[in-house]
């Protein structure tokens, strides 16, 4: 039954620095930055409090923009590792993403698609299944050679697959800059088992929110909601982020940020709270977050959830900047 619920369920990996992993979040991110290009690093670890083979999720990603014939294009690469404790329950994911942003009357506007390969594999002699269990030692013998019964017609998987987003935002007064971001996952709903009854992977729906509330010209308060929806399984995000300049220092930091978020779901559990902290110090910025585990499941794990990192590099642009200097004439 786990083994089930795992396959069926788990089918998409999340970050609890969702607005940090930016092409994982929404095609239409692609491009979305002030620079040249950019390198984004996520790494995620959970459940090492119950297990001793953890959750561990690695995410990477790389996209640049250019301009052609005016318009400016962006282009991206992502690739994601994900294992899911006993069994090398694994996930891989390439994906190559293209996008295109505009300013039209205040608004900016970006496209994003994505077309890779998603693989998915396991090792089905990791598990323990009802038949091996030995009464004589009282405990499952899988590993001493008896058959599990199942019959596993691929450990392995590869699918073709397809994303599309798209985001809006503008600045509205002085003080407000709202994001808005819709994506959909899995457009082409491949087909994937690891037995002989192939079932589509649905279609997953993603919807964020951003208001960024410029509160004076040291802090910025940022509200946020995340929502998703796949295979009738929900997910809400929902929390704020607060930012502060700093004045000058010696460690050359611009500014820090932290922020609570709670995750939770529709007619289900509540999940976790999670702690975001971080700082950017010119081209970097670095993010560190913990799940406090709240859910049913926090008796057994003393409240400890997943670490979480996040890392960005962003090059600076390299567009020559037209300066007006003033001159006498005569």
């Amino acid at each position: 039954m786990l083994l089930f619920t795992v396959v069926s369920k788990a089918q998409d990996i999340h970050f609890t620095q969702w607005m940090f992993s930016p092409l994982n979040l929404n095609p239409g991110e692609t491009g979305r930055f002030d620079g040249d290009y950019r390198i984004a690093g996520n790494f995620r670890s959970q459940w090492g409090s119950i297990m001793s083979k953890q959750y561990n999720t690695l995410g990477l990603s790389y996209d640049r923009v250019f301009a052609v014939r005016g318009q400016e294009l962006s282009a991206g690469l992502q690739f994601v590792n994900d294992r899911s404790s006993v069994g090398n329950l694994m996930q891989n994911k390439l994906m190559l993403s293209g996008g295109y942003n505009k300013l039209f009357k205040g608004n900016y506007f970006s496209w994003g698609a994505q077309i890779g390969l998603l693989h998915k594999g396991l090792d089905p002699n990791k598990y323990s299944y009802p038949v091996q269990w030995d009464n004589n030692i009282g405990e499952y013998s899988n590993q001493t050679g008896i058959s599990n019964g199942e019959n596993f017609t691929s450990t392995n998987e590869y699918l073709f697959d397809v994303n599309l987003g798209f985001g809006w935002a503008r600045q509205l007064t002085d003080k407000l800059f709202p994001e808005i971001g819709i994506a959909f996952f899995h457009l082409n709903t491949p087909e994937e088992s690891f037995f002989d009854n192939p079932e589509n992977l649905q279609i997953r729906q993603v919807y964020n929110v951003r208001l960024n509330y410029k509160l004076n010209s040291k802090y910025v308060f940022s509200p946020n909601l995340l929502y998703s929806y796949h295979n009738q399984a929900q997910d809400m995000v929902i929390g704020a982020i607060g930012k502060m300049k700093m004045s000058e220092n010696k460690s050359k930091i611009d500014e820090v940020f932290a922020g609570v978020n709670f995750r939770d779901g529709f007619s289900r559990n509540y999940d976790a709270t999670n702690i975001i902290i971080g700082a950017t110090r010119e081209e970097w910025q670095v993010g560190l977050s913990y799940d406090i585990n709240i859910s049913n499941l926090s008796s057994i794990t003393h409240y400890r959830g997943a670490f979480e990192l996040s890392v960005i590099y962003i090059a600076q642009s390299s567009e020559p900047k037209i300066y007006n200097i003033p001159c006498d004439r005569y």
